[in-house]
């Protein structure tokens, strides 16, 4: 079978695996179509897990699958080995192949959906947490205030490549790697839209963008970045290679930000916005523009819009929001 099905040689391996839906065969047909959209990385780790962990199971039909059966033949062993982190990723994508069972109709509920309520899943989540590097963020109660004296501290002390540097994260909500990673050649202003190529989770990712967001795109390039190379922001001692990805997160660190605010927390920041706002934003959009799991089983199984039409809407409400910020800190000052 090719890597990259068509839409009817997919409808037909459906089809065969109607009457024995198993784990493996339905396994295979979604990696193939997660290959159209996951990143090498996201892919080989599914990969590994698959094979060391879930292979097993392969010849089981997804419709016979118990909690407890998995927790004692799958969980348990990796959780007295104290892979806190690889007890959850397991259980997680069991529950998505199930889930692309269902779109598939291959099965018409899930039998692990309540897998998470399991005592040793929730201990391992807990443990998780002791050991997951601490990202501090700004407090969800006073988002807006303690945003917008983040932005003034920046105007006020520090240079023009940092303030773009941090306008740009908030205005792409990107990853630190992603936002330094930015060539202008990704920049479309006919189409209005930025291409990321290969980044935490997706081969690639297209966001639309704002007259703002280009404005600050524009700027870092013609002042910070590198003709020949195309970086937005070059790196400062080799041109030929990008901005380091600590870059932002050493100037909130010389500001006095190290406790309350980090690159990364500033993704955070967005995604409380958009709790704050789920009657304007759905929650699924919020979860696409961040480049998660989008919540429907549907979208798991045809990941091929990325909710691109509702990533457009939100993008524009969580611009707006921006530039009333930055108007604000214009007219103090």
């Amino acid at each position: 079978m090719k890597s990259n099905m068509s839409e009817q040689e997919f409808l037909r391996s459906i089809k065969k695996l109607k009457r024995s839906p198993k784990l493996g065969k339905i396994y295979e047909i979604y990696r193939m179509e997660q290959e159209q959209t996951l990143c090498t990385t996201t892919l080989e780790r599914q990969n590994k897990v698959w094979l060391k962990h879930l292979s097993q199971l392969e010849d089981f039909r997804v419709d016979r699958l118990e909690p407890l059966y998995i927790q004692k033949k799958i969980i348990n062993p990796i959780y007295k080995e104290g892979k806190y982190t690889t007890c959850l990723y397991t259980a997680r994508l069991l529950i998505t192949i199930l889930d692309f069972s269902i779109a598939c109709n291959l099965i018409q509920r899930n039998p692990l959906k309540e897998i998470f309520t399991l005592p040793v899943l929730k201990k391992a989540s807990q443990l998780q947490s002791k050991h997951t590097e601490h990202r501090p963020t700004l407090p969800y109660e006073n988002l807006r205030t303690e945003l917008m004296q983040v932005i003034k501290t920046f105007n006020r002390k520090t240079s023009r490549r940092r303030q773009l540097l941090l306008e740009i994260s908030l205005r792409t909500i990107l990853r630190p790697r992603e936002v330094t990673s930015l060539k202008i050649t990704d920049l479309n202003l006919e189409k209005h839209t930025l291409t990321v190529h290969n980044t935490k989770t997706l081969k690639e990712f297209i966001i639309p963008t704002s007259e703002s967001l280009e404005n600050a795109l524009l700027e870092a390039h013609q002042l910070y970045g590198n003709s020949k190379y195309e970086w937005i922001f070059a790196g400062l001692r080799e041109q030929s290679l990008p901005l380091s990805s600590q870059t932002l997160n050493k100037a909130l660190k010389d500001l006095g930000y190290k406790e309350k605010l980090c690159a990364h927390g500033i993704r955070s920041v967005a995604s409380n916005y958009f709790a704050s706002h789920s009657d304007e934003i759905h929650p699924w959009t919020a979860e696409a523009m961040l480049q998660h799991s989008v919540g429907s089983a549907v979208a798991r199984a045809y990941r091929r819009d990325n909710y691109f039409s509702q990533r457009v809407k939100a993008g524009k409400i969580w611009n707006d929001w921006l530039d009333g910020i930055y108007r604000q800190l214009k007219l103090k000052e």
